[in-house]
């Protein structure tokens, strides 16, 4: 995959930004996306129409249930096609056999129902990964990229209904009005051809929506692995590189007279608007105009076709009631429709009136305080506090029976280790002792902020500042620290904090 030969303007964008550049991209080759869909699934959808004659739906489902191996060829295409112009539509059919064999039964399984099916393809299709890599890859990728995916899914089952829809109703609209067909509710939806028709319509419909669908699901992929792993400035650095190559070839001579040029003309610009308003008085800008002269110009605006633009609006709106009732043609419901409201309206009003009399039973019983387990809030106790931070152990099991004296005898050797071991205990103490809410993001400025947010005035917050400061100082800075400052510490550390009485551990985190 070269960034460099890439045939889209790489940048983090949001989701429907990436949604909308993977509808370009659909439109741009959306001929051999709909011939690689058509092409492999309609000999299918035929032989599937003939086999099961009398029950042609089954045909679409079929299809409908391989559209993930249909789709995986669409990706390929587009995959190829984003990064290189020399990818053709023959060479992806010529892939199609081992395209379509690939993880096909884990995806016609498991992750056939996921509503994050277009943005999960690229991971195990191009990347490749399986199992659990393939589960932490996806972790990462969905971190706030699955509600957009979702959401393109619902959307795309939408428009494939509304084409099913649109269709039917454009072929009944085309049947002329002398036939009179009239064809009851029950009859119409049992008929095997009418099955035949809405098969055809529905793999239509899935075969129209699918290209932007697979392409969509792609630029979102491909949005969040830019904003990941940084393609832009990547890309920025290798078009800035590029520039400073061509620029240091071009003659010295050539980058002078074009600078001279430049110049000469934001000169010319720059004095030219000053010479122009010079000649001309400010007073002569306006016209001074009689009361009958302006009189007469608005005449002429008024009267102008710009002016008189009228325009008609129609729109639908209800009839009167008094003309609904002249009308001698009235709309009126079957009979099985009537009744099958009647009982949808009595369910639902039997509904609310048992949930308006479970709202009131609930509120009189917690206004007595009698509590109901299964509709109180769950309570989720504390997190545990961390075992390491900064790489340091924070268990007390893992520090010495007499913490000063160990760590003096670190001092003779490496004073980072003697500092490592008071800087340690004392995390360890807020952490198990102080009960300090810490977490792996902190940084030791954070710890130092937020005791002594809990501890505002206090002489312990002030000696675990100084600790601090002195081990950022020996430990990223390098900077030596004075035997004079680590003996202070050492005297005053008793007044702070308890003398550890565990077990001694001799590894210690440096």
């Amino acid at each position: 995959m070269d960034l460099s030969q890439i045939n889209a303007k790489i940048r983090p964008r949001n989701h429907y930004e990436a949604i909308d550049l993977g509808f370009v991209m659909a439109r741009n080759w959306l001929s051999p996306l709909y011939a690689l869909w058509f092409c492999i699934s309609l000999p299918l959808f035929v032989a599937l129409q003939v086999t099961f004659h009398q029950s042609p739906y089954i045909s679409a489902m079929v299809i409908w249930w391989l559209k993930p191996l249909f789709d995986s060829l669409q990706l390929l295409y587009v995959s190829e096609k984003l990064f290189s112009n020399t990818v053709s539509f023959r060479k992806i059919l010529m892939q199609a056999p081992r395209r379509l064999w690939h993880d096909a039964i884990v995806k016609l399984s498991i992750r056939r129902l996921s509503l994050t099916r277009s943005f999960d393809m690229p991971v195990g299709d191009l990347e490749s990964l399986h199992g659990t890599q393939r589960n932490k890859r996806l972790n990462v990728l969905q971190r706030t990229t699955s509600s957009a995916a979702i959401w393109l899914t619902l959307v795309g089952m939408t428009i494939e209904n509304i084409i099913v829809f649109a269709i039917c109703g454009l072929v009944w609209m085309l049947v002329p009005p002398q036939l009179d067909i009239y064809i009851e509710f029950f009859d119409l939806i049992t008929h095997p051809e009418v099955h035949r028709i809405l098969s055809w319509c529905w793999y239509l419909a899935m075969g129209i929506v699918a290209p932007f669908y697979v392409t969509a699901g792609f630029s979102l992929y491909i949005n969040r692995r830019t904003t990941l792993e940084a393609w832009d400035i990547e890309l920025t650095f290798k078009d800035m590189a590029t520039r400073a190559q061509a620029k240091g070839k071009q003659p010295v001579l050539k980058s002078s007279i074009a600078s001279t040029f430049l110049a000469i003309i934001m000169v010319i610009i720059v004095i030219s608007p000053s010479i122009s308003s010079a000649d001309q008085p400010l007073g002569e800008l306006v016209t001074e105009l009689s009361p009958h002269e302006a009189q007469q110009r608005m005449i002429l605006i008024v009267e102008s076709e710009a002016f008189n633009d009228i325009r008609s609006r129609e729109r639908w709106q209800f009839k009167n009631k008094t003309e609904l009732d002249d009308d001698d043609e009235k709309t009126t419901l079957p009979e099985w429709a009537e009744q099958l409201f009647n009982i949808i309206a009595a369910s639902a009003e039997v509904l609310l009136w048992c949930l308006a009399i479970v709202c009131v039973l609930f509120i009189l019983l917690r206004l007595r305080g009698i509590e109901i387990p299964f509709l109180e809030a769950r309570k989720f106790s504390n997190a545990p506090p961390p075992s390491s931070l900064f790489g340091l152990a924070l268990d007390q099991d893992s520090l010495p029976d007499n913490i000063i004296e160990s760590a003096r005898g670190f001092w003779r050797k490496s004073p980072r280790q003697a500092y490592s071991l008071l800087y340690r205990a004392a995390l360890s103490d807020l952490v198990h002792v102080e009960a300090l809410n810490l977490h792996h993001s902190h940084t030791e400025g954070e710890c130092v902020r937020l005791f002594s947010k809990q501890n505002d005035h206090n002489p312990k917050s002030q000696f675990f500042q100084t600790l601090t400061e002195q081990w950022v100082m020996l430990a990223y800075g390098h900077q030596r620290v004075s035997h004079k400052q680590f003996d202070a510490l050492c005297n005053e550390w008793p007044s702070h904090f308890p003398i550890c009485v565990t077990e001694e551990s001799g590894d210690l985190a440096p």
